[in-house]
Parts: structure tokens; C-alpha cells; sequence
């Protein structure tokens, strides 16, 4: 009640402190007071979730010390928030993979299977002695080999599953079934890029660059990844691919 903290006085201190009472509880004004206290609270509420409050550590000479309060909420906020934003990307990742995996080309996907198998187990050694015997050079498949160990270890340090089986559509073609280690980042997507940027070392026409989308596609219709795992994979051996070619080509 706004007449509870009226303060009668003529003096001009006081009437000033009532004008600034009454704009206080007006209407627009209390409503935007609710309402910023309703956030407050929820803030306070989340920050108290996320934070360890009044953790104490021992010192060297037995003393005990209480930790920065603030830099204590300000690490355990990002570890949370980094962790939350990991988990969205990860839902919209397989979100959008999953339209991908159920689609159903029929004999479409003999042609799919090009740039899937390409750039694989199958089709990389070929085109390392393809290059080897037009260059005379070493370079890609040591490029080739570099990214296949960074990768491989990759996969193992993020241990991403793979998408299951069921949630993809009926193939022509099982590729799905012929990989047993984690998704990310992509191998096969990865050594496209290493392709795409010889081939532009080398002079070749910027459309041929146009094969990494294509691989990655393909690696992600056939179930074998999520497009996150592409992308990780190109975008790796890519930048890798680039300074070994600066490097040493």
C-alpha cells in the first residue's frame, strides 16, 4: 500500500521522497518490478543449481581456505553450459541426420555408393598409386596416412555410436552394416578433403572440391554418420591437408 510509506513533511527532501515512492508503485512501474524479480529468482535459482557454494580446500600448511565463490560459479557455470550447448547440437545433429537416413532412392543408390566407397578402404589405396604414378610423389599418400592415424585416434577420444541400423531407410546397398568403430569424426569425408585439396594443389578446376559435400552425403544417407561427423571430418583434414601441402609439397 503506497500510502504506508508516505512521510508527511512539507520539506523539500520529503516530497521528493514521496513523488519518487508513488512512481515506484505505480502500475507499469510494479509490473516491471514483478516481473524482473520473477527472473531474478529463477536466475538465482539456476546459478544455485549449477554452482557449488562455499567450497573449502586445504592448504599446504594445514590451514583451511575457502575457495573464490565467484570464480567457483563461474567455472562450474561454463563446464554446464558447455555441456548444454554440446547436448543441443547433438539433438539437432541427429534431428536433421535422421531425415537424411530414412530417404529411399532405389537404384539411385549404386551412384550414391561412388562417392561412399570412393574415399574409403576400397578406393583410397587406388588413388594413392594413381597419384604416385602421374606425380611421381609421395605427398598424398603421406597425406593419406597422416589423417587416417589423427583420425582414427579422434574417433576413439570422442567415442560417438554410430546411427543405429533401424532408424534408416531401406538401401540398395548395405554400407551400414560394414562399420563397427565410433562415427566422429568421419574417415571417409576426411580423405575427400585430403583429395579435394591435392587436386587443387595440383591446379585442378575449384569444382572438384564439390566432392567432399558429395562423400559427406553419401556417408550420411547409407547410416554409416551424422552429418556433425562430416563436417568434423572435413573440416580436420582439410586444414590438416592444406599445411602439410604448404609444408612439404
Amino acid at each position: 500500500n503506497f500510502s504506508n510509506f508516505v512521510i508527511t513533511g512539507n520539506e523539500p527532501h520529503l516530497k521528493l521522497r514521496n513523488k519518487f515512492v508513488q512512481y515506484l508503485y505505480s502500475s507499469p512501474t510494479r509490473t516491471c518490478y514483478k516481473m524482473a524479480t520473477k527472473i531474478a529468482a529463477i536466475a538465482t535459482s539456476m546459478i544455485s543449481d549449477l554452482a557449488l557454494i562455499g567450497a573449502d580446500k586445504t592448504s599446504s600448511d594445514g590451514e583451511t581456505e575457502l575457495i573464490d565463490d565467484t570464480q567457483l560459479h563461474l567455472s562450474k557455470m561454463d563446464g554446464t553450459l558447455l555441456r548444454l550447448c554440446l547436448q543441443k547440437l547433438d539433438a539437432i545433429d541427429k534431428e536433421w541426420s535422421d531425415a537424411i537416413h530414412k530417404l529411399e532412392f532405389g537404384v539411385i543408390d549404386f551412384l550414391i555408393a561412388i562417392p561412399a566407397t570412393l574415399f574409403g578402404v576400397i578406393g583410397c589405396p587406388f588413388l594413392a598409386v594413381w597419384y604416385y604414378h602421374k606425380y611421381e610423389s609421395l605427398l598424398y599418400p603421406m597425406n593419406c596416412l597422416v589423417v587416417v592415424i589423427v583420425n582414427h585416434t579422434a574417433k576413439y577420444i570422442f567415442n560417438r555410436k554410430r546411427p543405429k541400423f533401424v532408424s534408416c531407410g531401406k538401401k540398395m546397398i548395405p554400407l551400414k552394416r560394414m562399420h563397427h568403430d565410433p562415427a566422429m569424426p568421419s574417415g571417409d569425408t576426411a580423405q575427400s578433403a585430403v583429395a579435394a585439396v591435392t587436386l587443387l594443389y595440383h591446379g585442378y578446376n575449384i569444382c572438384w572440391s564439390l566432392i567432399v559435400p558429395a562423400s559427406a552425403f553419401a556417408r550420411v544417407y547409407f547410416g554409416s554418420h551424422y552429418i556433425g561427423d562430416t563436417i568434423v571430418g572435413a573440416v580436420f583434414a582439410w586444414c590438416m591437408s592444406y599445411a602439410i601441402h604448404i609444408c612439404f609439397g
